[in-house]
Formats: C-alpha cells, sequence, structure tokens
C-alpha cells in the first residue's frame, strides 16, 4: 500500500539533503578543482642531462692518450710516419664517434617524434574531457540544487525514491570517473611533457657534440694534407718520410716472418698458385702505383714499391682475392689500417690505407669477401689501396697473379 504525501515528504526531506550535497555538487566542485589542479601541474618543468655513453668515454679516453703520445713522441724527434700515424689514429677515432653521435641522434629524434605525437594525443583526449565537463557544469548551473530536489520530491512512493537516488548515485559515480580518468591524463600528460623537453635537450646537447667531432676531423685532416703537401714538395721532408717508409718497410718483412713462424697454428688450403692470372681484384679502380723501382720525379730519389696502388673512393668495399685466414688486422706505422691474409703454402696478402677493417684475427675469409672499406690511413695523399702479394716474404707483382682487364 502507498504511504500518506505526509510521510513522502518527511523521507524526501531527510533524504534529500545528503544526496544532493555529498554526491553531486561533491562531483562537480571535484571537477572543478581538478581542472585547476591541471593547470598548475602542466606547467612543471624539468632539466635531463644524460650521461655519456660509455664507448663515447672509451674514445675520449683513446684520444687523450693518443695525444700525448704524439706530445711525447714530437719532444724526442720529427717523424713524419709517426705525425702521420697520430693523425690517421685521430681521425679514425673520431669517425667512430661520429658514427655513434649519428645513431644516437636518429635513435634520439625517432623518441623526440615519438614523445611528441603521444602529447598531441593526450591534448585531444583531455580537450574532449573538458568539453564533457564543462557541459556538465552548464547542466548543473542552469538546473541549480532545485532540479535535484524536484527530481526527488517528484517521487511517486518509497521504491521510486529508492531508483532515484540510485540514478543520482550513478551520475555522481560518472562524474567521479571523469574526475579520476581527467586527473590520471593530466599526470600523463606532464610526464610525457617533461620526457619530451629531456630529449630534446639530449638531441641538441648530441648535435653539438657531433658538430664538435667534425670540426676536430676537418682540422686533422687539414693538418694531414698540409704534412702530406711537405712530403711532397719539400726535399728534406721527402728523403725522411722515404727512409722511414723503408726502415717500416723492413718492419713489416720482419711481421711477415713472423706470421711464418705462426702459419702451423692456422689452417689454410692453399691453392693460390693454381689460380696465378685469374684472381679477382680487391677493388675495381684504376692502377696509379705500379710494382717496382720507382724514381721520384723532382728530388730524383729512388722508391722500390712492393705493391700497386689502386684508386679508390672512400668507404667502399675491399674484398679477399682467394680464401683464407686472417693473420694480421690492425695498424702499422707508414701503411695505416693493414689486413694480411695467410693463403697458405707461405702465400700472403696485404691490404692497406683502409679505413676500417671488417674481419678478426684467425678468422677465416672466403675469396671476394669483404674485409674492410678504403680510407684515407697512412702514407698516401689520396684515397687508394695498397695491394701487395708475398710468397716466403719475397714480394710479388700483383699485376701477373690478378686477371686481365679488357
Amino acid at each position: 500500500m502507498a504511504r500518506p504525501a505526509a510521510d513522502r515528504s518527511r523521507v524526501v526531506r531527510g533524504v534529500a539533503p545528503l544526496v544532493v550535497a555529498g554526491l553531486v555538487w561533491g562531483g562537480v566542485w571535484g571537477l572543478i578543482g581538478g581542472l585547476a589542479l591541471c593547470n598548475q601541474a602542466a606547467a612543471g618543468e624539468r632539466r635531463a642531462t644524460a650521461d655519456p655513453k660509455r664507448e663515447l668515454q672509451e674514445l675520449n679516453r683513446q684520444l687523450d692518450q693518443k695525444k700525448r703520445e704524439q706530445q711525447a713522441a714530437a719532444k724526442k724527434e720529427r717523424s713524419v710516419l709517426g705525425e702521420l700515424e697520430g693523425l690517421d689514429h685521430r681521425i679514425h677515432l673520431r669517425r667512430r664517434q661520429m658514427a655513434i653521435l649519428d645513431q644516437q641522434i636518429s635513435e634520439q629524434s625517432q623518441t623526440v617524434t615519438q614523445l611528441s605525437s603521444q602529447v598531441a594525443t593526450l591534448e585531444r583526449s583531455m580537450a574532449a574531457l573538458r568539453q564533457s565537463v564543462a557541459a556538465r557544469l552548464r547542466a548543473v548551473y542552469m538546473s541549480g540544487v532545485e532540479g535535484e530536489w524536484a527530481m526527488l520530491f517528484g517521487a511517486g512512493d518509497y521504491q521510486d525514491l529508492l531508483a532515484r537516488l540510485d540514478g543520482l548515485q550513478r551520475i555522481a559515480a560518472s562524474e567521479s570517473s571523469i574526475i579520476t580518468e581527467y586527473d590520471r591524463r593530466r599526470v600523463e600528460l606532464a610526464a610525457t611533457l617533461q620526457a619530451q623537453r629531456s630529449a630534446s635537450e639530449q638531441l641538441d646537447q648530441q648535435r653539438r657534440q657531433l658538430a664538435d667531432v667534425l670540426r676536430d676531423v676537418d682540422t686533422a685532416r687539414s693538418d694531414k694534407r698540409v704534412l702530406l703537401a711537405k712530403v711532397r714538395t719539400e726535399r728534406a721532408t721527402t728523403t725522411k718520410a722515404i727512409t722511414e717508409l723503408e726502415e717500416s718497410a723492413k718492419q713489416l718483412q720482419a711481421l711477415l716472418q713472423q706470421l711464418e713462424r705462426e702459419a702451423a697454428n692456422r689452417k689454410t688450403e692453399g691453392r693460390l698458385a693454381q689460380v696465378k692470372g685469374r684472381l679477382p681484384w680487391p677493388y675495381d679502380g684504376a692502377v696509379v702505383g705500379l710494382f717496382g723501382r720507382q724514381r721520384h720525379s723532382q728530388y730524383n730519389t729512388d722508391i722500390f714499391r712492393r705493391g700497386i696502388e689502386i684508386k679508390a673512393h672512400e668507404g667502399d668495399s675491399v674484398k679477399a682475392v682467394h680464401q683464407g685466414v686472417v693473420a694480421y688486422a690492425d695498424w702499422f706505422k707508414g701503411y695505416g689500417l693493414v689486413v694480411v691474409l695467410d693463403h697458405g703454402d707461405h702465400y700472403y696478402t696485404l691490404y692497406a690505407h683502409l679505413g676500417r677493417v671488417d674481419v678478426k684475427v684467425g678468422e677465416a675469409v672466403s675469396r671476394g669477401q669483404v674485409i674492410g672499406v678504403v680510407g684515407e690511413t697512412g702514407l698516401s695523399d689520396e684515397q687508394t689501396l695498397y695491394f701487395e702479394l708475398r710468397h716466403h716474404g719475397t714480394p710479388l707483382d700483383p699485376l701477373t697473379w690478378l686477371k686481365k682487364r679488357g
């Protein structure tokens, strides 16, 4: 049976203030407070510094060490090849730094792009939430408290009242979830903006580092060009360089003899002699320096070239002319970065002036395999590949072993 109107009125008057004040207006003022907090938090900013990469630290340590070695050598006696080698090391290490920094910049640029996309997505979602909140505030403002009271007073009976109370609770819960979601996205947006600023600052720092490295590479290459110009034009410097290069050639001969003694520890199949005149070229370029005795056109000085110089382009691949095992892969004074392959039966090939080595000592290589790339290391004033072929340590003319060109 339905309750009398007076009883319903008492029930409504007892329950309605709690519902309206606690659920509805509390949710609305919570929305307003959430918006205010969002605006304050979004203004925060933090500086971020990235620790240097471990490999960059190691390269810097090696550069400092090479500089100290150069300075110590200069105090004793000026060596043309020693100075060239120091400059080559400096350029080589700097280029390794450039490669690392290029990779870091690429990765960091992608990070900045991704964070920018996330910021845009979050800002769009928060704009939608703000519109929802604004619409709700307008509705509350237009209806006022009387609207909520009217809803409760309009209940037909107690069950209807409970249903209407449940509806108000659902509205309050929905508004509370909007507040929670808005606050969550506000925090996420602030963190994303902070990460974006940090990534951008780190990217700027890496670009400044790269610019410094590029300047040092340019300086070192300029210094090397000046020194090589002296080798070409100044008799005293030319004579000194030739003398040092002959001494370096003797040291290379000693190295090959040592490799001969160690050959028993390397498994090689040999048969290089069977393909004489049919070997592939280590690089497809014009020969600009022939094997054998040469005469300096300006100073009438004899030199003996134990291999050939092949015109090349920096960064291009250098390939093994025959299968074998890597016997040496490192720097050698006057020759720059060098790879020596043991082909068995006391046959060796040597590849010099490399810009990078892609094989390791003891590694088996196949015919035509890339072992490194062309560089400008060693006593060379142009981009060339220096190539030797030896048997029992004796230099052989490579042109009699390589394929004839049409």
